[in-house]
């Protein structure tokens, strides 16, 4: 595993969500570079234990459902996705973060109750 990308969403007015699209992990903030931080932190954490186990990295994850994928594609179409590199890291995954203005789930109910 090369790249994560990254989606980016506020849950409310105090609390973010980062979700990995690749390998389906999350992680919550108080920030939108809080809950990033968290993921990036859980998934180097799952990248090392696979490491040492002989394990290909995060393969215990599967993919995150396509509503977060859409969602990722949604933000690529207003801005390019920021490629974070971690200089204390020992992985050599990048990742990509995206960030939407809303829950891709919310968006996914809002667009069914109009359809």
């Amino acid at each position: 595993m090369s790249r994560l990308r990254i989606v980016v969403y506020p849950e409310s007015t105090k609390a973010w969500t980062a979700r990995s699209l690749e390998r389906d992990i999350s992680a919550a903030g108080r920030t939108a570079e809080a809950a990033v931080e968290s993921l990036l932190s859980i998934a180097e954490a799952h990248i090392a234990f696979d490491s040492r186990h002989g394990r290909e990295p995060l393969s215990a994850f599967a993919t995150a459902p396509q509503v977060y994928w859409k969602a990722f594609a949604r933000a690529e179409n207003k801005a390019q996705p920021r490629e974070v590199t971690r200089v204390d890291s020992t992985s050599q995954v990048k990742y990509l973060v995206g960030m939407v203005p809303q829950s891709p789930i919310v968006t996914l109910y809002h667009s069914m109750k109009t359809a």
